[in-house]
């Protein structure tokens, strides 16, 4: 695209330079922490986004205007232009994630000072981007989105005083499953 708009603006485009666009949000996220004892404790959290984007590419829509007006085809920049529509949030995004996750410490008898928990981490599909997957302009561009996924985790430890001094030795097991995801921040 930097190589066509180049060709016909020679002088006036910067390859390198940066874009804009205008973006909106609004959400909310909540956590708690309960202590159901004084060995056991709960945590739990919500969070919740929206991310729309308008305006976007000014820049390269005015010299896609300005070379139309000069009867210079952009068939490269009509593409591409075409794979970033407004009112869409920016690739990463993931509008829902919650977590939950529990701890009990032992306080008394011979598991004193070991503790044991686990929890799970929860994010609904993550916006990649748009893509033409066929490669044939009249298909379209289509939204790809990365499938929600979950993650459990286990820990277990124990603390102690160890020559005077507080010691933890401790576990942890993320994603117990083995299961593969997809952490999405592009196409």
């Amino acid at each position: 695209v930097g190589d066509e708009i180049t060709a016909i603006f020679p002088t006036t485009f910067n390859a390198t330079g940066q874009d804009y666009q205008t973006t909106t949000t609004s959400g909310y996220e909540v956590e708690a922490v309960a202590n159901l004892s004084r060995s056991w404790r709960l945590t739990f959290n919500v969070a919740t986004n929206k991310v729309v984007n308008e305006d976007r590419v000014p820049q390269l829509k005015e010299f896609q205007a300005e070379a139309k007006a000069l009867n210079q085809a952009t068939p490269l920049l009509d593409e591409f232009l075409l794979t970033i529509p407004e009112g869409l949030p920016n690739p990463g995004y993931t509008k829902a994630r919650f977590n939950l996750f529990t701890r009990y410490t032992f306080s008394e008898g011979f598991l004193k000072g070991a503790y044991i928990g686990g929890g799970v981490n929860y994010r609904k599909p993550t916006y990649r981007g748009t893509a033409n997957l066929s490669g044939l302009a009249a298909a379209g561009v289509k939204d790809i989105w990365s499938p929600a996924y979950s993650i459990y985790s286990l820990l277990a430890g124990y603390r102690a005083e160890i020559f005077r001094r507080p010691t933890t030795f401790a576990l942890n097991v993320s994603n117990l499953f083995d299961k593969d995801y997809y952490r999405s921040g592009g196409i």
